[in-house]
């Protein structure tokens, strides 16, 4: 099969330059029809400086980890051009750690925001580390709709609040997610919310 040496970085591309490869990877690279060693090592390089620039690469791309496998098993590169796809090969195979986000929200301060964000008598904080989520309960808060109980939740990816006097239901902020206590509560005095509904009821 041709090698697709126009590829970029895509799942089809990737998989596609990994099957070319593949076919051929024990045959030695005279013998291998369509075969321009110095071409195939600059789109690999090209797909790869892709790879790099991705800002979070927290999940392994298990394709490129294919791709740069097969291509590092053939003997049709050079020692140098070798060492870089293994250095390739390291780099894709150790994704970014995901950042802790939860340090940045110590308990005090994260309960004080939302006393004074949602103006609520009381709050408790409880803090997941194992599941990175921070739930705050209060009781007396209001966000606009009226003196009542319930909760704030921080996730990586959502900030909710749960008002006890609509189960199944929540509301969702559409700012920012806060980084901090300060943040937090903007967002609680925010208008920028918007209703959601909990996955089990709907």
């Amino acid at each position: 099969m041709p090698f697709p040496y126009d590829a970029t970085y895509n799942k089809e591309s990737v998989v596609e330059l990994a099957d070319a490869i593949m076919a051929n990877w024990k045959t030695d690279a005279s013998e291998v029809p369509d075969l321009d060693v110095g071409r195939l090592f600059a789109t690999i390089k090209l797909i790869c400086e892709h790879v790099s620039s991705i800002e979070k690469y927290t999940e392994v791309d298990k394709d490129m980890q294919a791709l740069l496998a097969v291509a590092t098993a053939t003997s049709w590169f050079s020692k140098e051009q070798t060492e870089k796809l293994d250095e390739w090969l390291e780099e894709v195979a150790s994704p970014d750690e995901a950042e802790d986000w939860l340090p940045n929200f110590p308990e005090e301060g994260t309960r004080q925001a939302v006393i004074k964000g949602l103006g609520a008598h009381t709050a408790v904080v409880t803090i997941d580390k194992v599941g990175k989520a921070i739930d705050i309960e209060y009781e007396g808060g209001n966000y606009g709709q009226g003196k009542h109980d319930g909760s704030v939740r921080i996730t990586e990816g959502h900030l909710r609040i749960y008002d006890s006097r609509y189960p199944g239901k929540h509301l969702v902020s559409h700012d920012d997610l806060p980084s901090n206590p300060a943040d937090l509560k903007w967002c609680m005095q925010s208008t920028n919310w918007d209703y959601g509904w909990d996955e089990e009821e709907t």
